[in-house]
């Protein structure tokens, strides 16, 4: 066998060789890691380390493989909180009987409960999906000033307002880690 016939035959067999030894460094290149995944979206959040704690203890964890999935995940978690929150205002009597303080919880109610609708991505193609979850920031403000005007002093309140905003917060940072992606690699979608 001459050398020319030596090469011809050595190359592919060696080009096989190495690239089925060493596919992960390829893959690691494609496929980010659960924590790098978790990084890009709750470094936009209002608490990192509650972000990553509350993704991190989903139950869906294996579902964290890019960004659009982790993003569905915290949308679904503040649809659930969104509902939750709206039940725990339905559940709020007022132990004084005050129709101004009862309309105002009612309205907390019914403004939680459309925050349900705003919790999605359906805006991503018109580049409007954080700005419509935003949406959902703007009622729990609303209801927040809502209860003030009537006076509401109720103590489980702002706790439970503080809970749907920690969990608004890894919801939009996620829609925000999606646009941001798009925005930089908008063949992603």
């Amino acid at each position: 066998m001459d050398s020319q016939s030596f090469i011809r035959v050595f190359i592919p067999i060696f080009l096989c060789l190495f690239f089925h030894c060493f596919p992960c460094q390829a893959e690691a290149i494609v496929k980010p890691t659960t924590d790098s995944i978790l990084s890009n979206i709750c470094q936009r959040s209002n608490d990192i380390n509650l972000c990553i704690q509350t993704l991190k203890s989903d139950s869906r964890k294996p579902s964290i493989t890019d960004l659009v999935n982790t993003a569905n995940i915290a949308l679904e978690n503040a649809i659930k909180e969104s509902t939750a929150t709206t039940s725990f205002f339905n559940s709020l009597q007022v132990s004084d009987g005050d129709q101004k303080k009862m309309e105002a919880i009612k309205d907390c109610a019914r403004l939680f409960q459309e925050t349900e609708g705003m919790l999605n991505l359906r805006g991503l193609d018109g580049d409007t999906a954080s700005l419509d979850v935003h949406y959902a920031l703007d009622n729990a403000v609303n209801c927040e000033n809502l209860l003030t005007q009537p006076n509401v002093q109720i103590a489980s309140i702002p706790l439970a307002i503080k809970k749907w905003k920690d969990s608004y917060s890894v919801a939009y940072a996620g829609v925000v880690a999606i646009e941001n992606a798009l925005l930089h690699f908008p063949y992603a979608n």
